[in-house]
């Protein structure tokens, strides 16, 4: 139960619809209900007549007939005793009484409508009525989660459009447009008319650039200069856990081990933030160079050139041309694990990271950068 009463204006949430519907089982009154989600039973009361749906009477089917139950909505239904209104069978009285025949509610000249209170008196919906199971009435009911959502689709197109009426819209389109095309900036005209624009300056250029204004953007001289931001999606965190045994002191002890190992440096050069980027192999005993052009710097991208040299040059020719890879810490390096593992799930190359802030640990890289005879290389183009 709600210690505090609702505040006013506040909306109910998808907790109180359920209540609500839990209520209307165990046959409480709306105050009963009012006081447990603490707002007024006036609000409980608009909220199932504005939600509750309304269910048609079922198909019935018996054997090879199929018909629909009509139930009888005249209001002298249970003392009615009239027989054969219809005079169906000439010479022959239908035994039937007419209360029970499905034609009763047209062809009958007494037929008065009652149909069931509940549509229109308190509590407006068949939860928990004893009679539902075998009343043959078409139903309404409340339900939480669909209550729910028709109010959230509610909400949703509430929040579309404008907030302004057809005449609304031309009165300040005849106000702002002209003085737009005359070269006058947004924040000047408001300054000037802010006694008749009923919008914020943000509107406004909402306004123009979705083409609601004859004024477009290409009138206001500044805003074409403007470039649109770019968003960025994070890049998911990898723990720093899975870089164990990938150390710069790893590479060392490894090398050690296995002196005369080729060893590839890997490493990215990006022009613009966000922008597209070259991912480059260089082999420093070799002084080659390869780089790839890649849509963005998404360690997907990266991982994606591994795959497609290992599927150009097989397996094995990979292996013997990518042996150790070494590398930095940025994020499109993160995880080892899918550089290291190749197309068959096998490891084809061993990956490690040098020391943050130490770039001679892969200073080949830096001085061949300057070098011209880098060949570049098309490669697989993944985007994000």
């Amino acid at each position: 139960m709600h210690e505090e009463g609702r505040k006013k204006g506040q909306h109910l949430t998808r907790d109180d619809r359920h209540e609500i519907q839990r209520g209307l089982k165990e046959h409480r009154s709306f105050q009963e209900i009012s006081v447990i989600i603490g707002c007024s039973p006036d609000t409980v009361s608009k909220e199932i007549r504005k939600h509750r749906y309304h269910k048609v009477r079922e198909k019935n089917t018996e054997g090879s007939r199929t018909f629909y139950t009509r139930p009888n909505r005249c209001k002298h239904r249970d003392s009615c005793r009239r027989r054969d209104v219809c005079n169906k069978k000439k010479g022959h009285k239908c035994r039937i009484p007419c209360r029970e025949c499905m034609k009763c509610n047209e062809l009958c000249p007494y037929f008065v409508d009652a149909p069931c209170r509940v549509e229109n008196k308190a509590p407006y919906v068949c939860n928990g009525c004893a009679k539902s199971a075998r009343c043959l009435f078409d139903k309404y009911l409340y339900n939480a989660d669909y209550a729910q959502r028709e109010y959230e689709e509610e909400l949703r197109a509430s929040r579309l459009g404008i907030d302004m009426t057809r005449d609304e819209l031309a009165a300040l389109d005849g106000l702002i447009s002209p003085l737009i095309c005359k070269g006058q900036p947004l924040t000047h005209i408001l300054e000037n008319h802010r006694d008749e624009i009923p919008v914020s300056e943000r509107t406004l250029y909402r306004y123009i650039g979705t083409g609601m204004l004859t004024a477009r953007n290409i009138d206001m001289h500044r805003t074409v200069r403007y470039r649109k931001r770019k968003h960025y999606t994070d890049q998911q965190k990898i723990s720093y856990k899975k870089k164990e045994g990938h150390h710069y002191a790893d590479y060392q002890e490894y090398m050690e081990r296995n002196p005369g190992t080729r060893v590839v440096q890997m490493d990215t050069v990006e022009g613009v933030k966000g922008g597209k980027l070259l991912q480059t192999l260089l082999w420093p005993e070799h002084n080659l160079m390869l780089a790839f052009l890649r849509e963005s710097k998404e360690m997907a991208n990266m991982v994606s050139t591994l795959d497609w040299l290992e599927e150009q040059l097989g397996t094995e020719t990979f292996r013997k041309w990518f042996p150790v890879v070494l590398t930095d810490n940025g994020c499109e390096f993160a995880d080892p694990e899918p550089f290291e593992k190749g197309l068959d799930g096998s490891q084809r190359t061993r990956l490690f990271y040098c020391e943050p802030r130490h770039s001679e640990q892969k200073g080949v890289w830096k001085r061949t950068m300057s070098i011209s005879g880098m060949y570049c290389l098309k490669g697989p183009r993944l985007t994000s």
